[in-house]
């Protein structure tokens, strides 16, 4: 009866929108991460008392609720049973559904035989491609001669996107898979290639991953090369869940380690090791290497060139004790490159540790104590440059939260495979003071706002001065409707900038299957003694959501005008499987797309993709992708 009298989800939740439009602005975050944290997911049936309450993303109260109805009525079958829980809410279950599945319980207590390989193995192939229109000069006709004179003026392969990957999963406990990808414009049939093979669970082992993996430990200060929420503006991403050694599934080319990782342990101490080889994408000149290439295309001879160009090697351990509310854990690594650093030294990057030994130390904590967690990191690299960050969540009844996020990182911190945990691309030259707080009112109403106050001790990237800047912002939403109030103001070279942000949107149930979502965001960029610049968007999108899960769609009209590049508008975007678009927009222009789901059998899954930008000429995008399963 609690199955049949519930209301089917939208497509997206409004959570799910900002979290992701926050992410898109304030960090590299992409639609490679996504898949690659949804993939890395773990059962929620399976979760004790204690991975609920570290995962920093429940309230005490809901920690309670969960378990209590999870005891009383079973596991979980669907995630809008969980819905129906007290203190949770639709937009709790689409934050819950990105780092847990509903995976079923019994297949840990049955007794694993090496014929359970085929018998209970789960396969998934994934095949994906688009391409775009008009293709730009770097596809189109050139002679031998014009060539000759401007190799790198063209593309050597095709224009079309080529993905496929293959997973296989036996209960949680054996599992290996490999991915193929090439860009467009890579000539290469699999231009990137990532494979990997794990053990969970199987003595000695917690833990052994061959192949591509990441590490990420305490709160990511050292040692982080993954997904993580460190600057979206809610009390949950104020603290970060680690998660050890990780098969890699992502499709990014360079945020991964390739070699071998294990975890020992028992139910209170673990133990981790790894060590890591592999060619990265590099400048490289006789005197060493200038730069590290993080863009992963390789479409030009020039591009070519640089593909795979320099060694690099890094080896990592972290020893970790879990108490029952309580954790701490040390961490040390070291890294390296087959050349030199050669850059150019310049005023951004003048404070770089480059000549020393590459690595560093440091050490986590985590306490949790009925309504509070406090949790904190200090690093220091093998340049002695420290870096520390520490913080406090308070959680209230009703799933009210609060949290509170200092940061302290020395311009010299050098850390290359640590998290980008503030507002600059790594954990460096930063002292800020972040503050947040959600609030349940009445009918479901929830409020929540953050304030970031930031300081930059050291010149970076644009700016040649010491600067500063803050970022606020307030959001009263109820399901699918939303108000969203944003002030910030930085500091570069060009002067001080202050933007103000307003977005409503609104969502109407037509139907049991349909709804409608309305949304408009404008925006007034200031850059002091200089006009004011404004931009506006609005879009319209219907969405269908059919019950038996057979298709799903949307299809949006967007509006959208701005002054330049510096009033543009972030709107996020449904996708295929895994995926998410979250383009600037910027000048005058319309931009839609239809995005729908079709799942003809149990073993088959069918996404398409179409979007048209009209902004000065025309350019049309569309992506293809089907999921096997058996």
């Amino acid at each position: 009866m609690l199955l049949c009298g519930t209301i089917t989800c939208a497509v997206l939740a409004q959570n799910g929108d900002v979290l992701f439009e926050e992410l898109a602005r304030n960090s590299d975050f992409s639609g490679q991460d996504l898949e690659e944290m949804l993939h890395a997911r773990t059962a929620l049936n399976l979760a004790t008392r204690q991975d609920l309450e570290m995962s920093g993303l429940l309230s005490p109260y809901q920690v309670a609720s969960l378990i209590d109805y999870r005891e009383r009525y079973g596991e979980f079958l669907t995630w809008a049973e969980i819905a129906l829980i007290p203190g949770f809410s639709g937009e709790d279950v689409e934050l819950l559904s990105l780092f847990f599945t509903l995976e079923p319980s019994d297949a840990k207590f049955r007794k694993f035989q090496w014929n359970s390989l085929i018998k209970e193995g789960n396969h998934s192939l994934m095949l994906q491609t688009r391409t775009f229109f008009p293709r730009g000069e770097e596809y189109s006709p050139i002679t031998a001669e014009e060539y000759k004179a401007r190799p790198n003026s063209r593309y050597l392969g095709v224009p079309w996107y080529r993905y496929a990957r293959y997973d296989y999963r036996c209960r949680n406990k054996l599992y290996w898979g490999i991915t193929l990808e090439s860009d467009p414009g890579e000539r290469s049939l699999a231009d990137f290639l990532s494979f990997h093979i794990a053990a969970k669970d199987i003595r000695p082992f917690k833990i052994l991953v061959a192949g591509d993996f990441r590490a990420r430990f305490g709160q990511g200060l050292l040692l982080w090369n993954g997904t993580l929420f460190g600057k979206v503006s809610s009390t949950a991403s104020l603290c970060n869940t680690e998660t050890g050694l990780t098969t890699y599934t992502s499709r990014d080319e360079n945020l991964f380690f390739r070699g071998l990782g294990a975890t020992f342990g028992n139910k209170r101490m673990e133990l981790s090791v790894f060590g890591s080889w592999k060619p990265v994408d590099a400048r490289v000149i006789a005197e060493g290497f200038t730069s590290l290439v993080m863009t992963g295309y390789h479409r030009t001879p020039l591009e070519l060139e640089k593909k795979k160009a320099l060694a690099s090697w890094a080896t990592g351990i972290n020893l970790s004790y879990l108490a029952e509310n309580w954790k701490v854990g040390v961490t040390a690594l070291g890294y390296g490159y087959g050349h030199r650093y050669a850059g150019k030294v310049t005023y951004y990057n003048a404070f770089v540790n480059r000549d020393l030994p590459f690595g560093g130390l440091s050490a986590d904590f985590s306490f949790r104590s009925r309504s509070w967690r406090f949790f904190s990191e200090i690093a220091m690299d093998l340049g002695f440059a420290p870096a520390a960050l520490g913080g406090v969540i308070y959680y209230g009844k009703n799933g009210d939260q609060a949290g509170l996020l200092l940061r302290c990182f020395s311009p010299s911190y050098t850390a290359a495979y640590g998290a980008s945990l503030g507002r600059n691309s790594s954990s460096s030259n930063e002292y800020s003071l972040q503050l947040t707080a959600d609030k349940n009112l009445s009918r479901k109403w929830k409020l929540d706002g953050s304030i970031w106050f930031f300081l930059f001790p050291a010149p970076r990237y644009l700016c040649h001065e010491p600067s500063y800047g803050w970022d606020t912002r307030l959001r009263l939403r109820r399901d699918g409707h939303m108000v969203l109030v944003r002030q910030q103001r930085s500091l570069s070279d060009k002067g001080i900038t202050d933007k103000q942000l307003l977005s409503l949107k609104i969502g109407i149930k037509i139907s049991e299957n349909w709804m409608i979502n309305l949304r408009a965001d404008g925006l007034y960029s200031f850059l002091h003694g200089n006009p004011g610049q404004w931009g506006s968007a609005a879009y319209a999108e219907l969405v269908c959501d059919e019950r038996k899960g057979v298709f799903r769609g949307s299809f949006r009209v967007t509006l959208f005008y701005t002054g330049s590049w510096e009033s543009r508008i972030y709107l996020y975007e449904s996708d295929v499987l895994y995926g998410f678009s979250v383009p600037a927009l910027y000048g005058k222009g319309i931009k839609s797309y239809f995005n729908f789901k079709y799942s003809p059998f149990k073993w088959l899954d069918i996404w398409f993709k179409i979007s048209c930008l009209v902004r000065d000429t025309i350019t049309c995008e569309s992506k293809i992708q089907a999921r096997f399963r058996f």
